[in-house]
């Protein structure tokens, strides 16, 4: 599986995480891992092709979740992929994937994939998020010829005003750098995305696209306060959102 691997080594851009927080309101100014986690899903996959991430069970221990693809061969030999947070770029971890004939990705008795007993089963993905912790797996094709990306937050961290809504994504295990996401917004309009407090103001000012939606980043850390919360609020002239997140060490 060498080639699935040359695939998906990926570099990112260093990150400098001192200072004060910052943000970008342009795409293209946007850090690597910004604009790599935007990118992942539905407008990268092979054309006529979806990949959706469906929690199949749920206990003290974490959840289950299952695969479910559209537009995929009979046939088709997938490996699957991941990026968790606590990596710098996604990396496959399981070889021999299938699909049944309602779409749902499968272990078809190979060695290769699923558990000892239960051939051709559901691949199941056993996850325990944190809030705003977004889920991003991938199928690629043994020949490369199909890829499919899908993303979860299970726990989403958000906040609605006036039919605007604000989200926030960890894009690092400790909320080091966070993706702000709105949504509902009126196109072209002007916001400001206000992320301090009274004493320390950081207010950065950008504009929704053409569908209403913004998109930003920020490293919320100060030297010498790595924890508590940060509320981050988009402010337009018809709505302001506001979503809470919790910081740690």
């Amino acid at each position: 599986m060498s080639g699935v691997k040359t695939i998906f080594r990926v570099t990112l851009i260093a990150l400098a995480m001192g200072g004060t927080a910052r943000a970008q309101r342009r795409p293209d100014t946007l850090p690597a891992p910004v604009r790599m986690h935007d990118a992942w899903g539905e407008r990268s996959n092979s054309p006529n092709t979806t990949l959706t991430i469906k929690e199949a069970s749920r206990s003290a221990d974490g959840s289950q979740f299952h695969l479910y693809t559209t537009g995929v061969p009979k046939g088709t030999v997938f490996s699957l992929i991941a990026w968790p947070i606590t990596q710098r770029g996604p990396s496959e971890i399981m070889e021999g994937i299938t699909v049944d004939g309602d779409g749902l990705a499968i272990c078809p008795g190979l060695d290769t994939c699923g558990a000892p007993g239960k051939p051709s089963g559901p691949l199941e993905i056993p996850w325990s998020p944190l809030p705003g912790e977004p889920l991003r797996l991938g199928l690629l094709s043994t020949n490369g010829a199909l890829k499919l990306y899908a993303k979860l937050v299970a726990a989403p961290l958000g906040g609605q005003d006036q039919g605007c809504r604000v989200e926030a994504t960890l894009l690092t295990p400790g909320a080091e750098l966070i993706t702000i996401e709105g949504s509902g917004f009126a196109a072209g309009s002007e916001i400001i995305m206000d992320s301090g407090t009274e004493k320390e103001p950081r207010a950065v000012k950008g504009n929704a696209d053409s569908s209403g939606r913004y998109l930003s980043a920020i490293l919320p850390y100060k030297q010498g306060s790595p924890s508590g919360t940060l509320n981050v609020t988009l402010k337009s002239s018809q709505c302001s959102p506001t979503v809470t997140v919790p910081l740690s060490n």
